[in-house]
């Protein structure tokens, strides 16, 4: 597979020409991140845990970041709400999540290969932030025009997954491409940094003023929710706008050979045992770890017998832990790391153990500061191992079977809804974090070639 590096004249060739090399040379091309801004050096910012942030270019991309990931985390907020008020039902919630999963298990693989074959990822991400603007906007009205279902929600979701089927593997690349492979694990734990910052910020924000707007009763006042996310959105395609253009050489050849791009990624994936090792793994572990946050919405209703901004501030809550936690695992060297994602896996497991056995508002909160913990240092790690065994002709494809898995757990989650709805939230919940801790347990006494990575 050619690798199409862009094409260059040099000294002599240009005096061959008879042409002075300095009058024909364009604008110096921007150095690599790494090589501009290392590991080490000086600046007000000069500690570990913020190193990615003294490049300019990394600023914006995190800007963007942020204002993308507030906007989601109001959705998941809104949205589960919605659904739940409207239905009553936690396999509703089940079928939000398939609806919003299905699309990243046909399409991710196509995402993986636009992401290889791209040279300027970051149209890519905008394309897909401008999607999720207009989407939310398009919800807004409806609610405003008084007409809004289920099924609007379960269209909304499913454009959703659509774009961020083939929009998430750009965008994971691109972290690499905008800070270089020395700061990768710092800029990914600083990426979930955004992350949890927004979920620590924007559902509370969310649950007061749709609370302070609603009257009493059903869905009424949650556009102004959704409005608000729509300017995130915005923001975020003008955030990217301002990082630079990047110089990754890219796949060229022919948009036909796009089945045969697809089988050389699964073949890298199935001849590399490290990659096909963090892959096998965080699948588990997310199967066992996620279905919790989509049943959430029924959860705070039915058994804490709270409202939307009681769900707002356990979700914020949750994002204490997560933010706490992706700023201890962007402050430790890049050693270790298998080990760590066992330890927070753990932690994960035995956090949501206590939660499927609350029954008191704050005593849940106080658990979701752990449970936000072990999923910050889950996020970070099995990304940062996924992408640091992979090389980057195959980096986008191989993120993108990383996203499949997604998919493939929002199926899980759906079962895991069913069987809330026949004996109740805390049993299924409690079953799935009692298989996390017996997978992690396993993982770490039986399997050294995953504990011993580093």
């Amino acid at each position: 597979m050619a690798i199409d590096p862009a094409p260059r004249l040099d000294g002599a060739r240009l005096a061959e020409r008879g042409t002075s090399a300095a009058a024909l040379s364009p604008p110096p091309a921007p150095l690599e991140p790494a090589r501009r801004y290392g590991a080490r050096g000086g600046g007000r910012l000069s500690i570990r845990t913020f190193t990615s942030l003294r490049d300019p270019a990394y600023r914006w991309f995190f800007l963007s970041l942020f204002s993308h990931f507030a906007s989601m985390n109001m959705q998941m907020f809104i949205r589960g709400y919605l659904v739940f008020e409207m239905t009553g039902s936690y396999a509703a919630l089940g079928v939000m999540s398939l609806a919003n999963g299905v699309p990243q298990m046909g399409l991710s693989l196509f995402g993986g290969v636009i992401a290889d074959r791209v040279a300027q990822k970051k149209y890519v991400v905008q394309l897909g932030q401008a999607i999720a603007a207009v989407n939310a906007g398009v919800i807004g009205v409806l609610i405003v025009s008084g007409v809004l279902r289920v099924e609007h929600l379960v269209i909304a979701a499913l454009v959703q997954g659509i774009s961020n089927s083939l929009v998430m593997p750009a965008r994971q690349a691109l972290t690499n491409e905008v800070v270089g492979a020395e700061r990768l694990m710092n800029a990914l734990a600083l990426n979930n940094t955004a992350q949890n910052f927004a979920r620590l910020m924007l559902p509370t924000l969310a649950g007061a003023l749709f609370a302070a707007v609603n009257s009493g009763a059903g869905i009424d006042g949650a556009e102004y929710v959704y409005f608000l996310m729509t300017s995130l959105y915005v923001l975020a395609v003008f955030a990217m706008s301002r990082v630079p253009r990047t110089t990754t050489p890219v796949i060229s050849t022919p948009l036909s050979a796009v089945f045969s791009q697809l089988a050389d990624g699964v073949g890298y994936i199935r001849r590399t045992p490290a990659v096909r090792r963090v892959l096998i793994v965080n699948f588990l572990i997310v199967m066992c770890s996620m279905p919790y946050f989509q049943l959430l919405p029924g959860f705070v209703s039915e058994v804490l017998k709270a409202g939307p901004s009681g769900l707002g501030i356990l979700m914020s809550v949750q994002g204490v832990g997560s933010l706490f936690g992706s700023l201890v695992i962007a402050s430790l060297p890049s050693r270790h790391r298998g080990r760590l994602l066992l330890f927070a896996s753990l932690v994960l497991g035995v956090g949501l153990v206590g939660f499927s056995v609350s029954t008191w508002f704050w005593v849940t909160g106080a658990i979701l500061i752990v449970v936000g913990i072990g999923q910050a240092g889950r996020m970070s790690l099995s990304q940062v191992l996924v992408q640091s065994y992979t090389d980057d002709a195959h980096r986008g494809r191989v993120l993108s079977v990383y996203q499949i898995e997604m998919g493939l757990v929002q199926f899980g989650t759906f079962f895991v809804a069913l069987i809330a709805n026949a004996i109740g939230a805390p049993v299924a919940i409690g079953l799935t974090a009692v298989s996390l801790i017996g997978i992690a347990t396993y993982l770490f006494l039986f399997v050294p070639s995953f504990r011993d990575m580093e």
